[in-house]
């Protein structure tokens, strides 16, 4: 998905209510370009914002009802994921790995 150089931006975060997600949706919020951001995650935030808007999404093993969220962004930050020792091997896998797969393969579909 090639990205405008200039305008305003449409961003979606997934993952912002995490410490990485979190700083890059402030950044985000901040920014004067980005006029627009879609935050997917499991839990609301908690905080109002004009730029924001919200999208709960409870099982990124599945990312198709993504796809009109998805639709006209210029850019994502994908920002899901745990920590080591936290969470078993097998779990840590699927969250960074197959999420994040689940998640682009729908981005894709929607960037065409």
């Amino acid at each position: 998905m090639a990205v405008p150089l200039t305008g305003p931006k449409r961003l979606v975060i997934v993952g912002a209510s995490g410490m990485v997600g979190g700083y890059a949706l402030r950044c985000a919020l901040e920014h004067p370009a980005v006029t627009r951001i879609t935050a997917i995650g499991r839990r609301t935030l908690g905080i109002s914002h004009p730029k924001l808007k919200e999208v709960l999404h409870p099982d990124f093993g599945d990312c198709a009802g993504l796809a009109d969220a998805l639709s006209g962004q210029d850019a994502a930050v994908f920002c899901l994921g745990a920590y080591t020792g936290v969470v078993s091997d097998a779990e840590l896998h699927r969250i960074t790995v197959d999420y994040t797969i689940a998640f682009a393969r729908v981005l894709r579909r929607s960037a065409e």
